[in-house]
């Protein structure tokens, strides 16, 4: 499970006395433990890949904030914090991927542009974790013109 994943690296990030990944993985253990405090169970890897995404966009959020500042300093830790934690995401699909899966989906539901909400309501669980859910809105709109 990726829950021990997580666990195992930031004990081994502590042995190496690595403050900046204990900090971002436990911030992220963290929110994995409150999870399962909130719901009552072992949380299952789709929701600590969520969380992991979730992570991972606030930290893409404080880099702009940090870029259009000029902190070089928070722009080494957000690199460094998204560098830490993208590896823990499935593999990435590339945008074409993407677009090939939108298409199919198009043409097997037989959807017009009206029915754009639909559309996004069935690939986003396909490609949950491994894909910047902000880029796919785009590519609908561009393949249903």
């Amino acid at each position: 499970m990726l829950k021990e994943i997580l666990k195992k690296d930031e004990i081994a990030a502590m042995k190496a006395r690595d403050k900046a990944k204990v900090s971002i993985l436990r911030l992220v253990n963290a929110d994995v433990k409150a999870f399962e405090v909130n719901e009552r169970q072992d949380i299952p890897d789709s929701e600590a890949i969520k969380i992991i995404e979730k992570n991972i966009k606030q930290l893409k959020e404080a880099l702009s904030y940090a870029e259009q500042l000029n902190d070089e300093e928070k722009i080494a830790e957000c690199k460094f914090g998204i560098e830490v934690l993208t590896p823990y995401l499935p593999a990435q699909l590339s945008e074409e991927e993407v677009t090939s899966m939108i298409k199919e989906i198009i043409a097997n539901g037989n959807y017009t542009k009206s029915d754009m909400g639909k559309i996004m309501k069935e690939i986003m669980p396909k490609i949950a974790g491994q894909f910047d859910r902000s880029k796919v809105n785009p590519i609908v709109k561009s393949i249903l013109g």
